[in-house]
């Protein structure tokens, strides 16, 4: 109109602009979705294809192989996880706790080391330090005088200390980030109120933190079920965990079928943790 207020012009064009879709914010985007697809969604719908095609043609047949010849490990696999989650909370809630309320340099950089050092040295390292003849025996050996001890390397003991060794350090790391963030004066009218420091991180951090927590377990979780050098390498013959049966399906038998059927089975177990990380993930960012 020609006798609008230039104000309510700028306005109806703004409105009109935030009505349009941003192209240039799409392009931006795309590269990065380009490569989600490539080394994510891809793989993925691969994976369940051929988890599906067998000599029968289409169909479950390889679900059945996989659930008939590694129900054990699948079962050992969830069991070792679960184990291994257990002790990294407890572990990594101990040492943000205690970093929370004492500065201590030395064990914040102690602590820390894990993370730079692969999977597949913590394997080999593991497997020395654990072996019948190994570091740790050897110390034990000469400090209580019994010559024989049984190894750790090779049974689910040794798994599971592997996992925890390995996977505390980023729990600790996301903890105590969380930790900190929480304000002193609540800390500190529930400590003049009587808290002891053990009740304040399990009725004031923990519960504040949960989200945060619950980030931390997920994600080592997945990377639990998901390691292959550490169970080739310290893990027993038998039961294995479901990335050594993959492998050993496609190494020896050129089987991607089953294989295949053993990732997806593997997906499925993660899938709910991953659901909630996606979520909570989301929800921090408000998107």
């Amino acid at each position: 109109m020609a006798g609008a207020h230039p104000q309510a012009q700028t306005e109806d064009q703004l409105v009109v602009r935030q009505d349009r879709p941003n192209y240039a914010a799409l392009l931006l985007v795309l590269p990065a979705l380009a490569l989600l697809a490539v080394l994510y969604l891809y793989p993925l719908v691969s994976s369940i294809w051929m988890s599906l095609v067998s000599g029968e043609g289409l169909g479950l047949a390889n679900y059945r192989k996989a659930f008939s010849l590694y129900w054990v490990d699948m079962v050992y696999t969830v069991a070792i996880a679960i184990l291994s989650q257990v002790l990294v909370f407890v572990t990594s809630v101990s040492i943000a706790g205690y970093l929370r309320f004492e500065k201590w340099p030395l064990l914040n950089l102690l602590y820390r080391l894990p993370l730079f050092i692969p999977f597949l040295i913590v394997g080999h390292s593991m497997r020395v330090f654990l072996a019948p003849h190994g570091v740790m025996n050897m110390m034990i050996s000469r400090v209580t005088g019994i010559r024989e001890l049984p190894g750790l390397a090779f049974g689910w003991e040794g798994l599971v200390i592997s996992y925890v060794w390995k996977q505390f350090p980023l729990a600790t790391l996301l903890m105590l980030g969380a930790f900190e963030s929480i304000s002193d004066s609540m800390i500190e009218a529930a400590q003049n109120l009587g808290c002891s420091r053990t009740r304040a991180i399990l009725s004031i951090l923990l519960p504040i933190s949960s989200p945060t927590v619950m980030v931390a377990m997920v994600l080592t979780f997945v990377s639990t079920i998901g390691c292959l050098s550490i169970p080739l390498l310290v893990g027993a013959a038998k039961p294995v965990m479901l990335p050594v049966d993959m492998s050993f399906r496609v190494t020896y038998f050129n089987d991607w079928g089953v294989a295949n059927a053993l990732g997806v089975i593997s997906y499925l177990i993660v899938v709910a943790l991953a659901y909630y990380y996606l979520t909570h993930m989301t929800r921090e960012e408000g998107v």
